[in-house]
């Protein structure tokens, strides 16, 4: 029997289960009040395999300069671009043979553990042509040498699978001695000894049993963005102000909790063609939509893109986009129905936009001492208003995209969510988009930079200030990356494992015993 995870054709339907920690944002009366909770649901995965379980299995490195600025912010070259590459194609193995034929071959591997599959539905084909003719250029394979344009997306799906590493990492070293992995078991804190030495953790199991679990060499940390600065902040690391607040021991007074980033995300929908044939069935073993995915710069002379958006392709009647945007992003279902309503009768483009590089920041904080206690998030979101105007500028170049030959030739209309906040704002200005991104945004779920290198870790993964302890997961991150996060969390876990066997040679490795 293959587990509800694993099918990829139910990705939307794992956020509020058991597989989800359901933390939700602080409401900070201003952004994200067209929502039901006016606040964001944050899900992440409380399941193994983390966000790899939960997530929309998008296989995105992001491009070279996000490296670069890690390699500077940890004062390491290690973290280049050029350094973390092999580290890329070791974990992966692309399926694709039409990607394997190409000159981006060169940047891929066939023979990691991580399987790799490539969109490849007809019904993609007109809507890059659209692309293309609103200036876009049309990109074979962002993760290769060139990171922008218009292009099929790669998927962490493989034999029909879902990729996540509990699957395709645990799964193959279940026979290990020497791993031993506690389910529904809440770590409570890191264990320290008098020389500020990690040497173990506390845990707390299903039934309320307290486990002390003793570490012969070191502890690594990999509870995600939101997770490990609670963890390291229940432990004595973390701001001393906001320790000391907590009645918490400072043992390493560190910026943990700060420098919060994640993709704010606004979803715009268009009615496309008249269509009255009936829906195909769904396969689970196949993502569900047609996808496209842009990633797109106003600024010509940048790099790196400046915004991504995913452009679902859905057939008329569908019930997709209603689910997707009252379940899963938590809009009113007033703003809802209209995308149900827009979809009788008429295909449509979802489009999914995020800005990649914001400069806003939020923070993650304790509630209180107890470690059953969600942590705090304050997502930040526009809390640069530079933020909120660049991403009007990015809504206005994406939409350009409705004077183009295909747009016009089906009478494509932009659906108009009538949003309360928003009535008496010209449609399509300025103004109006303002108005739109602040009240419907939401999030990518791409929490990072919450124990980033450079201020919380040394360029080792290891965190200041004490010993034997290290973090392995996106709150390592001192920036975004541009695009989605999984493969560069996996690609920080390959360099922990890395760093780690060079610290402790290999050969010591069946007497250690690894606990997850």
């Amino acid at each position: 029997m293959i587990l509800r995870q694993l099918l990829p054709a139910l990705f939307s339907f794992l956020p509020h289960t058991k597989y989800d920690w359901n933390f939700t944002s602080v409401n900070d009366n201003y952004t994200a009040q067209s929502h039901t909770i006016k606040a964001l649901n944050l899900t992440c995965g409380r399941v193994l395999g983390g966000g790899s379980s939960v997530n929309y299995m998008m296989y995105v490195r992001g491009c070279r300069g996000d490296y670069d600025s890690w390699a500077r912010a940890a004062q390491d070259d290690t973290w280049s671009y050029q350094n973390v590459l092999p580290y890329f194609i070791k974990s992966e193995r692309l399926e694709d043979p039409a990607l394997l034929k190409s000159s981006a071959a060169i940047f891929h591997g066939t023979s990691g553990f991580l399987g790799i599959t490539r969109e490849n539905r007809q019904e993609t084909f007109k809507y890059l042509d659209a692309f293309q003719e609103a200036g876009n250029k049309i990109v074979f394979d962002v993760n290769g040498r060139n990171s922008i344009g218009y292009t099929l997306p790669l998927f962490t799906i493989a034999d029909g699978i879902r990729q996540t590493t509990a699957y395709t990492n645990l799964g193959v070293n279940k026979g290990r001695t020497n791993l031993h992995v506690l389910k529904n078991t809440l770590v409570s804190e890191i264990l320290f000894d008098k020389d500020n030495n990690a040497i173990g953790v506390k845990a707390i199991t299903a039934d309320g049993r307290v486990l002390t679990l003793l570490a012969r060499k070191e502890v690594i940390i990999s509870a995600g963005a939101l997770n490990t600065p609670k963890l390291l902040m229940l432990s004595g690391i973390g701001p001393k102000q906001h320790l000391q607040t907590m009645n918490i021991s400072v043992r390493s007074d560190l910026p943990v909790g700060t420098n919060l980033q994640d993709h704010a995300l606004v979803v715009v929908a268009f009615k496309m063609d008249r269509s009255s044939a009936p829906p195909k069935p769904m396969n689970p073993h196949q993502y569900p939509i047609p996808l496209i995915v842009g990633y797109a710069t106003i600024n010509k002379s940048r790099s790196c893109a400046e915004y991504q958006v995913f452009n679902y392709i859905v057939p008329n009647d569908s019930e997709i986009p209603y689910q997707l945007c009252t379940f899963n992003l938590g809009l009113q279902e007033s703003l809802c129905r209209h995308l149900l309503e827009a979809g009788k009768g008429r295909n449509m483009m979802l489009g999914f936009l995020n800005i990649q590089h914001p400069k806003s920041r939020g923070r993650v904080t304790l509630r209180s001492k107890n470690s059953h206690e969600p942590p705090e998030v304050n997502l930040g979101t526009f809390s640069e208003d530079e933020d909120l105007e660049d991403f009007v500028s990015y809504l206005q170049d994406y939409v350009k995209v409705m004077n183009t030959t295909y747009f016009k030739t089906v009478g494509a209309e932009i659906v108009d969510f009538e949003i309360d906040r928003c009535k008496g704002l010209q449609f399509g200005s300025r103004q109006y988009w303002r108005c739109y991104a602040l009240n419907t945004v939401s999030t990518m779920f791409h929490y990072a930079g919450t124990a980033a290198l450079g201020a919380v870790l040394d360029s080792r993964l290891r965190v200041l200030g004490v010993q034997h302890l290290r973090v392995a997961d996106n709150s390592a991150m001192p920036t975004l990356t541009s695009g989605n996060t999984n493969a560069p969390a996996i690609l920080i876990g390959e360099m922990a494992a890395d760093m780690i066997q060079r610290d402790h040679p290999v050969h010591h490795y069946k007497n250690i015993n690894f606990f997850i």
